[in-house]
């Protein structure tokens, strides 16, 4: 193993997942993808939350740099390549929303030109500009927290906007994430 490199890139067997996972936090990375004047959900078609509609996320991988892990996963969920521009927060889930102790690095992305397809996990994938009522409410309480959707759902802040936030965003330089000074 290099200097930089963090390892071999592993998927742990479901039962194995369960296993660890029961006992111990995951780490997960959410998305709010911005992509053609909305944001990007996918619908759930495996438990927990079956049948509502979420941000693109998913575990980071035994190996995967972070980054890398929001790479993928958008690719993986969604069809489309994104350009990473910062973290906005961290989120702690209740186990009503996610399996275990699930704690969620939140990235502001920009969706790259492409089609829009999802998985066997979450097979519907569109672009909002208003929040659909059956959306993960932790998920719906915090775009409203954070100011990308007002309480009524409607999309407030754009790509744009929140790139002017600057210092509030976590940036990556090499390894460590910061934000700018």
């Amino acid at each position: 193993m290099g200097g930089h490199e963090i390892g071999r890139v592993r998927k742990l067997p479901e039962r194995q997942y369960h296993k660890i996972y029961s006992i111990v936090p995951r780490m997960t990375v959410d998305l709010i993808i911005f992509y053609k004047d909305g944001i990007i959900l996918s619908k759930r078609d495996i438990p927990p939350c079956k049948g509502m509609w979420h941000l693109p996320g998913g575990t980071v991988l035994f190996g995967e740099r972070l980054y890398e892990a929001a790479v993928r996963i958008s690719k993986e969920e969604v069809g489309l390549p994104i350009k990473l521009v910062g973290i906005i927060g961290i989120k702690e889930y209740s186990r009503r929303a996610a399996f275990g102790q699930a704690v969620a690095l939140v990235f502001i992305a920009e969706g790259m030109s492409g089609r829009l397809r999802g998985n066997e996990y979450a097979k519907e994938v569109d672009i909002f500009t208003k929040l659909p009522k059956n959306l993960i409410k932790e998920q719906r309480d915090m775009l409203i927290e954070l100011g990308i959707v007002s309480r009524d759902g409607s999309l407030i802040a754009s790509l744009k906007q929140l790139d002017k936030l600057g210092g509030g965003l976590m940036m990556v330089n090499k390894r460590l994430w910061r934000t700018p000074t």
